[in-house]
């Protein structure tokens, strides 16, 4: 058995502010996990000195151990075209996928930064993996379809195109990485490249569509707990032993209140953080943050263009082209 339970956290940072959401997710697997622990955050240049050393700060005093890898050269060494990768060009949606390349471990645990662990991982990471490639939770569309809830019909054919079946379609945001099979038997980038050029327009959630369909014969189904997204009537002593995952169409935490008790989660981990000096510190941290857009915001020219730009790229995520392209691949031969 490894004696260090090694946890990737990637993420792009251009505003400066979502570095402290990773420091969130560290602080609750320290506070909760009595085994070393190395977190692995992936980055590119805008992650700034002052985020830097209060995640150092963070790791040094729960005496665990944190590794920086700045994968900007990576990318341009590689000569990737963001475009071609993703729907929306988004750089940080990628680093996960280099994580073969640039951690030099044969197993990982990947998070979001919209997540609290509110458990040991340890759990999580005595899994065995076995010869599988990954090991994840099913989103809540497949845990809903085992309950008898139908897929919604976009959906449903989309998977079908996919080869992904409705009760196996995994969230990407925990998961458990067989790094040493992914090495030996996947060439990560180039199975993304040939994935979007040939669904980009059946897809909705990009790239987790596409490990979807990468993993979709190479994959272990792991209890919900490990990524618990449903918060519908949680109270607070049910919290415990759960990896709460801030996603689905509920508003962050750090925006506003959506989950009582699960929300909370995320404001009592950054009490533990540097970003949180005392208690005084968080009341304005909360103030502040739940006080900003949408809710009190006065709208400028700026919002238009960025609402323009949304309203174009929900567009573009199928939720009005899918529907013919679908249907024109079944009836121009098949769904393969």
């Amino acid at each position: 058995m490894d004696d260090i339970i090694h946890i990737a956290l990637a993420f792009c940072d251009p505003k400066g502010t979502y570095s402290r959401h990773s420091a969130v997710t560290m602080a609750s697997i320290f506070a909760n996990t009595e085994r070393k622990v190395c977190i692995h955050v992936i980055h590119d240049d805008t992650l700034t000195g002052y985020n830097r050393e209060k995640l150092e700060t963070l790791a040094l005093s729960f005496e665990q151990q944190i590794d920086f890898v700045n994968v900007e050269k990576k990318l341009d060494a590689k000569s990737i075209d963001v475009s071609k990768l993703t729907i929306d060009g988004a750089r940080g949606t990628l680093f996960r996928l280099l994580l073969p390349d640039v951690v030099a471990v044969n197993k990982i645990i990947y998070l979001d930064c919209d997540i609290v662990v509110n458990m040991d991982i340890s759990e999580l990471w005595d899994i065995p993996i076995g010869e599988y490639a990954v090991a994840a939770v099913r989103d809540v569309w497949s845990l809903n379809f085992i309950k008898g809830v139908p897929i919604p019909w976009r959906l449903g054919k989309a998977w079908e195109i996919l080869g992904v079946e409705r009760d196996e379609y995994f969230n990407a945001g925990v998961l458990l990485l067989n790094l040493k099979k992914l090495r030996d038997k996947y060439n990560f980038l180039k199975f993304v490249e040939n994935f979007y050029a040939k669904y980009k327009k059946c897809i909705t959630l990009a790239d987790q569509d596409c490990l979807n369909y990468i993993f979709a014969n190479d994959k272990l189904l792991i209890d919900e707990k490990f990524n618990r997204i449903d918060a519908n009537g949680v109270k607070e002593d049910a919290l415990r032993g759960s990896i709460w995952h801030m996603a689905g169409g509920a508003a962050k935490p750090w925006v506003t209140c959506t989950r009582p008790f699960v929300d909370d989660l995320y404001w009592r981990y950054l009490r533990l953080t540097p970003y949180c000096e005392n208690d005084n510190t968080l009341i304005r941290l909360m103030l502040n943050d739940l006080s900003s857009p949408s809710y009190t915001h006065i709208h400028s020219s700026d919002c238009v263009k960025r609402l323009k730009k949304q309203v174009a790229d929900n567009i573009f995520r199928a939720h009005v082209w899918t529907i013919p392209h679908i249907l024109m691949r079944k009836i121009c031969g098949g769904l393969k």
